[in-house]
């Protein structure tokens, strides 16, 4: 007999939406949440969410981290809930895997339109499977279909797959790529720049400066430079290479199949014998580059910092490099990422004298931690669970301030400052941030009900051993050590503008000084 589900009071939401499918975004995934929603209130569940943005097809369960993380956690829910099976999977390994995690903990699949108790009735595991099968099946089909497709039209020179490159329009009609000469005229300057000797970084420098934008009316990176150069769209050429998924060595690789190309598919702007000259000469320079330079541009060594220092001014991760050019060593190098379409006024210092003041905040920290440690020793428990409340006050703050970003992606999108794909991985990224941040919040939770005084003593206790021990450490275990108690070290040099405009040399600029902030982890 089939069950009333009357025993579900707490649900976990899991919900998809696939990367592969333009019509799929943000707002599907909003739409899909909502009506889960609406579905709990309805009916009285609670519920947790597991959300990711990624193919229906993916055929391991590895790659579906929200699903897996999903399963390991099954045994706190009544039930899954999603939009429709197909949310789940598309791929029958994956599907059964489900299908014998929900038989094995008695856990009922729920949709808003249907219900599967597949630990109970052999009608809802038989309706399951057909459902998982049809879907698998019409997920390869579609893709055969979608590949064929795409090959006979690349044969016919019509633009089918990927973003229209910048300088480009693609004729719906048509199908068939026709130039916008407002952007193509940027392409030809980039091609003339390229012919005078320029390299990309010289290139996207003048571009920025004289205020041009690229496809999403941004500034120019250094990596579209570089595509803009090798693509052979530019000079009529349509390339479309059919490959095929297999593992090696344990991971999915991508090899070429077949490449299938058309000359004169659509018009030039640049013309063939221009373009080829082009990336004759960019191979020839990428070529002299590497015989020139004697070592390769891999790392020369850990550093005490590594991974560790952060730009104040734009927030990127800031490069430790060693200048073997003169007696200086190791320096953290000026930050080059763009910050408002201009260079990131950040700039560089040699890296020993950020090392010297980062020690010196140690004896405080140390100091703070042997407080705490005292603290907690007097008040026992008490201690702990004000700490932990305050750190859940903390991260809660964060979950809000996570939601705000999230909420307002499709403002920014709308209004063409991130363009689709840039939306897509925002949202993961908000998606996961947000996921960690409910997890680190139920841990502490989770702490307030298991308040173990001595393991809290002990943690801080383990943090004082390691400072005391770190004169006595190489670089490489000094550089682990600080990374289990230091987050990160947000480093700032702004130099004024007269400043700027002094020899590199002199003595006021070299010894401007820089502002350093540790966030130590808690």
């Amino acid at each position: 007999m089939k069950r009333t589900f009357d025993e579900v009071r707490h649900v976990a939401i899991y919900l998809r939406i696939s990367q592969e499918k333009k019509g799929e975004n943000v707002e599907t995934l909003e739409n899909h949440r909502q009506i889960l929603y609406e579905f709990c209130k309805e009916n009285g569940y609670t519920y947790e969410e597991y959300g990711e943005v990624i193919s229906g097809g993916k055929s391991e369960i590895e790659q579906r981290k929200e699903l897996q993380r999903l399963l390991e956690d099954i045994e706190k829910f009544d039930a899954i809930l999603c939009f429709e099976l197909t949310r789940l999977s598309r791929n029958g390994l994956i599907s059964q895997t489900v299908k014998q995690y929900c038989i094995d903990y008695d856990k009922p699949i729920l949709t808003p339109y249907q219900s599967y108790d597949l630990a109970n009735s052999e009608t809802d595991r038989l309706l399951y499977d057909v459902g998982s099968m049809i879907s698998s099946h019409e997920h390869g089909t579609i893709g055969k279909r979608s590949k064929a497709n795409k090959k006979q039209m690349s044969k016919a020179g019509l633009h089918v797959s990927g973003n229209v490159p910048f300088g480009y329009r693609r004729n719906n009609e048509t199908k068939k790529l026709e130039i916008y000469e407002d952007e193509a005229k940027v392409v030809r300057y980039i091609f003339k720049l390229h012919s005078e000797g320029l390299g990309s970084f010289k290139i996207r420098d003048i571009l920025n400066a004289e205020g041009y934008k690229s496809a999403t009316g941004k500034a120019f990176e250094l990596p579209t430079i570089k595509r803009i150069i090798k693509n052979p769209t530019y000079k009529g050429t349509i390339i479309f290479n059919d490959r095929k998924k297999i593992k090696k060595n344990g991971k999915f690789v991508y090899e070429p199949v077949e490449t299938i190309q058309a000359d004169n598919a659509h018009p030039a702007i640049i013309p063939p014998d221009e373009w080829d000259r082009a990336n004759r000469e960019r191979i020839n320079r990428a070529n002299q580059a590497a015989a020139i330079r004697e070592k390769p541009a891999s790392t020369t060594g850990t550093t005490m910092l590594k991974d560790l220092v952060y730009c104040g001014v734009c927030g990127r991760k800031m490069r430790i490099f060693f200048d073997d050019r003169s007696s200086t060593g190791y320096v953290i190098q000026r930050c080059y990422h763009l910050y408002n379409g201009e260079k990131c006024p950040n700039r560089g210092i040699k890296l020993e004298l950020v090392e010297k003041e980062v020690a010196k905040a140690f004896p405080n920290f140390r100091s703070l931690l042997e407080k705490s440690v005292q603290r907690l020793q007097r008040e026992k428990e008490d201690g702990v669970e004000t700490d932990l409340k305050r750190k859940i006050k903390q991260k809660e703050k964060k979950l809000k301030d996570l939601n705000k970003q999230q909420e307002k992606l499709i403002d920014l999108a709308l209004k063409g400052i991130f363009n689709e794909e840039e939306i897509r991985n925002k949202k993961q990224e908000l998606i996961d941030e947000m996921k960690h941040t409910k997890v680190a919040i139920a841990d502490l939770k989770e702490k307030i009900n298991n308040i173990d005084i001595e393991d809290h003593i002990n943690s801080l206790m383990n943090i004082i051993g390691l400072i005391e021990k770190l004169p006595n450490m190489d670089t490489e275990e000094v550089n682990q050590s600080l990374k289990t108690f230091i987050n990160k070290i947000v480093y700032t040099r702004v130099l004024p503008a007269e400043l700027l405009e002094k020899s590199t040399r002199n003595k006021q600029r070299k010894e401007y000084p820089f502002e350093i902030e540790i966030e130590f982890i808690e």
